[in-house]
């Protein structure tokens, strides 16, 4: 890149962290701006989260998060890999291998039409919340005090994900505390996921079976997208705890990949550098960012094979 372009690019960039500068300074305190992100954020904890990790309990709980992220996080992979296989044997795309169909927006996904839209909206905000409160009180039980949280809404609209920003004290903690702090969220949405998934066994909801043919099945045997009418013929019980359950399975899977910038990869890193400190030896960072970027490539990999298998000239 020639000398003029870069210094082209960094005027634009100092150009739109002015405005952003001014845009935050105009705002009120609950409310900042990022690249086409508003942000609606609160920089105090309330006292339940700071009560619930004044109990000893917390440390139990959490050390069960950790045990349950990486057997997830092998059960994952194994996962993955078979729907990578899968969709390499299949010569015709469905609707499941549409990547428009790997984003959760009612109406554009065809397994989510608009009347599906209040409980993919409490799936998500749920996933979101039980992940990213665990988080928080992991973060007050190890004396990491919490800088700031929030909610991410995309041009200001469409929630993208809620966040927890630790402050600095979260390089001091223990091995352990911190393996608590990344595994707590994955461990909440995965008992979020089995308790909805209960209620679906339940005799007051329909089956999952019914709820995941009514869904998805029909991109298998050729049928036809779900409408208001099939959605509504499931019952708001069986819609909202189909959605919990897949929703929160699908955010403790994803999240519990060894990829480096999700929960998963962080613990990775952790457990590595730890296990091999034990036996007394020294990985070098280059072999240490080796190991933990290959397996991010590896399943970040394996996971779009098992999207667009079908479609490639294999």
């Amino acid at each position: 890149m020639s000398p003029s372009v870069r210094n082209l690019l960094r005027a634009i960039e100092m150009r739109f962290d002015a405005v952003e500068t001014r845009l935050n300074e105009a705002l009120p305190g609950p409310l900042k701006v990022g690249f086409l992100t508003l942000y609606l954020f609160s920089t105090t904890t309330a006292d339940r989260l700071d009560a619930a990790a004044s109990h000893s309990a917390w440390d139990r709980w959490t050390d069960a998060g950790v045990a349950s992220l990486f057997a997830l996080q092998v059960g994952g992979m194994a996962l993955i890999s078979f729907a990578a296989w899968s969709a390499l044997g299949r010569t015709r795309a469905t609707a499941l291998n549409d990547p428009v169909n790997a984003v959760a927006v009612p109406g554009l996904n065809d397994f989510m039409p608009l009347a599906a839209a209040p409980y993919v909206v409490v799936g998500l905000v749920v996933a979101t919340v039980v992940h990213e409160v665990g988080h928080a009180v992991a973060c007050l039980r190890a004396d990491v005090d919490v800088e700031e949280w929030g909610v991410a809404l995309l041009l200001g609209v469409v929630p993208l994900a809620a966040y927890v920003l630790p402050d600095e004290a979260i390089d001091d903690a223990s091995v352990r505390d911190r393996l608590r702090m990344y595994a707590v969220g994955v461990f909440h949405n995965l008992l979020v996921a089995i308790a909805a998934l209960a209620v679906l066994y339940s005799p007051f909801a329909a089956s999952p079976g019914e709820a995941y043919l009514t869904c998805f099945g029909w991109a298998l045997v050729g049928g036809t997208p779900p409408t208001a009418a099939t959605v509504g013929a499931l019952g708001a019980l069986t819609n909202c705890c189909f959605w919990l359950a897949l929703l929160n399975a699908n955010f403790a899977v994803l999240n519990a990949l060894p990829v480096s910038a999700f929960d998963g990869g962080r613990a990775l890193t952790l457990a590595l550098r730890e296990s091999t400190a034990r036996v007394g030896v020294t990985l070098p960072p280059v072999a240490e960012s080796a190991v933990v970027n290959g397996a991010s490539v590896l399943a970040l990999g394996l996971v779009v094979v098992a999207v667009v298998g079908p479609a490639l000239p294999i």
